[in-house]
């Protein structure tokens, strides 16, 4: 049986963060009269980045729904739409020689921002140099990033050095904590959904002992994020939220079986 051998993704390159709403208002700044442009290096990422996030997630709505998710993601509108745009970028600095020249050919070409999926290539490059790799052997990396991402994101109501300062002092066995907060997680009043629950937890579990995270676990949070994006983003004050309160409720006393000892 072969092997496919690969690179990490490496994430300490920098990357730009321009939206499609800036590089919208550059355009127009400079020909506001043509409908098609060239792009900068940086602009034509930026499209690659939105076509990026619209393929990876069009399966989450109904057909006749994904023109409004595409105009939410051009809009910016939804705040997590950045995960898999920011990861794209990423994607983006990773690229091989012979994926490089293909990026820089298509430098050379006009685009329509008005219909961004209209060019060909341009989603032709996004489908097999960007997407495929995400969807199948990178797919642990977009879950691990995913997860990365949503601690961040929800730093500032949980307090995560708060939290980990609490741990440290209690010491709680990582898998009766665990088992503890899942519990909790399913308590009907915090009203979450079986994969927001999931998530949560494989938050939690990686943020407070990433060596017990697997890529069995990354794998999954890089599913149900690809499958359930625009819902996590519709709901990420009430997700923030329930992680607080049932972190807040869970137990983190150390308990150890039998009786006291001498």
């Amino acid at each position: 049986m072969s092997e496919t051998l690969y690179k990490v993704l490496d994430f300490s390159r920098p990357i730009d963060r321009q939206s499609f709403v800036e590089v919208i208002s550059e355009l127009d700044g400079l020909s506001p009269s043509h409908k098609e442009s060239t792009l900068s290096e940086g602009q034509l990422k930026t499209l690659i980045a939105t076509i990026f996030t619209y393929g990876l997630h069009y399966d989450e709505v109904p057909k006749e729904q994904r023109e409004l998710l595409l105009k939410a993601i051009l809009e910016g509108k939804q705040p997590l739409f950045d995960l898999s745009q920011t990861f794209a970028r990423h994607l983006m600095n990773n690229l091989d020689s012979s994926e490089k020249s293909q990026l820089e050919a298509l430098q050379n070409i006009e685009y329509d921002l008005k219909r961004p999926l209209s060019n060909e290539s341009l989603v032709d490059f996004v489908e097999m140099e960007l997407l495929d790799q995400t969807t199948s052997y990178r797919k642990w990396e977009y879950g691990r990033f995913s997860v990365a991402y949503l601690t961040a994101h929800f730093s500032t109501q949980a307090q995560w050095k708060k939290v980990e300062k609490t741990m440290k002092e209690k010491k709680p066995r990582p898998e009766v904590y665990l088992k503890s907060f899942g519990k909790e997680l399913e308590n009907a009043r915090y009203g979450l959904d079986a994969h927001e629950q999931v998530l949560l937890h494989l938050v939690v579990k990686a943020k407070l002992w990433p060596g017990k995270t697997t890529m069995a676990d990354y794998l999954l949070a890089g599913s149900i994020v690809q499958q359930h994006l625009l819902g996590l983003s519709l709901r990420s004050e009430k997700l923030a939220k329930a992680l607080v309160n049932a972190m807040e409720r869970t137990p983190n006393i150390n308990k150890r079986r039998g009786g006291p000892k001498l």
